[in-house]
């Protein structure tokens, strides 16, 4: 048993200060005052705040891996490099490329969640490859495909784990899509998306009910003739069917776009992701140019990843901590709205609610410890500290 003591202990809707107790892996007790049952060993957490691991659901790749690489301990190594910045699930998310490639990292992605010891894997998230080529930001146009040519059951089937797959409804067959991917058990994502408001409302008929990065790839009030038309980020603010992942690095959002996110959605239906690069998680240097997995060049400059023709935004180097860092310090949002952004409301998404994201007995003990500046001090897995500066 490990007693957690003199700790800011971050529930879903308060502060407060107190003790959790560890037992095989799981939270036991959770407690105001708290004296240690003989035969455990305390943890004096001095004052830090003690929050549920994060749980990132859309993640590309760190620590100079990519979710793509159809080998396993690539895998594992680029999401032990977020469990160092309080990351402790995980979803690696795969991009449009060639089928055999998708299906090779799906694969290496199963095998890295088997046999991962430390970060939890929990599934995998697919973006694509049924996506608006008009819509398609940093995505690979030549391996964007149509459900109607290409049988999306052939990836569908292919895992459990697939948790969230990424499409556009207003494509050919991108309706019905969303039916086939529900029936496999995985939530469907409105995602590079050029839909109007009224294509997103007959999407949640057909088992939509998420927003891939809001404000990135996808339509916002655009006119038809005369008339301005309401695209995916409005029906995304105003549709309560809608989840929203929101990439808060300040970069792809400004901190004003995120107030608006967090108004409209609140903690309970707003995602942090990171949409993290294989450079996230990695000391940057500005103007490093690097190739993608799916073959396009980036260069990092103002602490975001661009096309190297600067033509668009090609995801983050953001960590967990860095987004609940900036809705907490740029974003005016509470700080326990904050962590349940990064926490229970994702896990709450994916299937995780009743035994991730919460600091409650009976919850798994993935836990992080930070300071005020969300600076990570200590991480721990099913109850074994895996990172541990206290």
């Amino acid at each position: 048993m490990t007693v957690l003591s003199n700790a800011k202990v971050v529930f879903p809707d308060k502060i407060r200060e107190g003790c959790v107790l560890i037992k095989e892996g799981k939270i036991a007790g959770i407690f105001q005052r708290f004296d240690a049952p003989d035969k455990s060993t305390t943890v004096d957490c001095k004052g830090l705040y003690l929050s549920p691991g994060f749980i990132d659901i859309h993640v590309h790749g760190g620590g100079g891996f990519s979710a793509m690489s159809d080998d396993y301990k690539d895998i594992i190594a680029m999401c032990e490099a977020h469990l160092k910045f309080g990351t402790t699930s995980i979803l690696p998310t795969t991009l449009a490329a060639p089928m055999e490639k998708i299906k090779k990292a799906v694969l290496s992605i199963k095998k890295a969640s088997e046999v991962s010891k430390r970060a939890n894997i929990l599934g995998v998230h697919l973006e694509g490859p049924y996506l608006s080529k008009e819509f398609k930001g940093a995505q690979s146009e030549n391996d964007i495909l149509s459900p109607l040519k290409n049988d999306p059951d052939e990836l569908l089937e292919l895992w459990d784990g697939i948790r969230i797959v990424g499409a556009a409804p207003e494509i050919d067959g991108g309706l019905q899509l969303g039916n086939r991917i529900v029936s496999h058990g995985a939530v469907a994502s409105i995602a590079h998306s050029g839909a109007s408001y009224e294509i997103v409302e007959e999407a949640l008929k057909y088992g939509y009910s998420d927003v891939t990065h809001i404000y990135s790839a996808c339509s916002s009030c655009f006119k038809v003739n005369l008339f301005r038309v309401g695209g995916v980020v409005e029906a995304g603010l105003s549709i309560d069917g809608l989840t929203t992942q929101a990439i808060a690095d300040l970069r792809h959002l400004p901190a004003g776009i995120l107030k608006l996110i967090y108004k409209c959605k609140g903690a309970e239906k707003m995602i942090l992701i990171t949409d993290g690069l294989e450079f996230a998680a990695t000391n940057m240097q500005e103007g490093a140019l690097f190739k993608q997995e799916n073959g396009l060049s980036v260069v990092y400059e103002d602490g975001v990843m661009k096309l190297a023709d600067r033509s668009s935004l090609a995801g983050s180097v953001a960590t967990s901590s860095k987004l609940v860092r900036n809705m907490y310090k740029s974003a005016d949002v509470p700080l326990y709205d904050a962590v349940r952004m990064a926490s229970y409301t994702p896990a709450k998404r994916i299937g995780f609610g009743n035994k991730k994201g919460k600091i409650q007995i009976g919850y798994d003990a993935d836990l992080v410890l930070f300071n005020d500046e969300i600076n990570i001090k200590a991480v721990m897995t099913d109850g074994e500290f895996r990172r541990n500066e206290v």
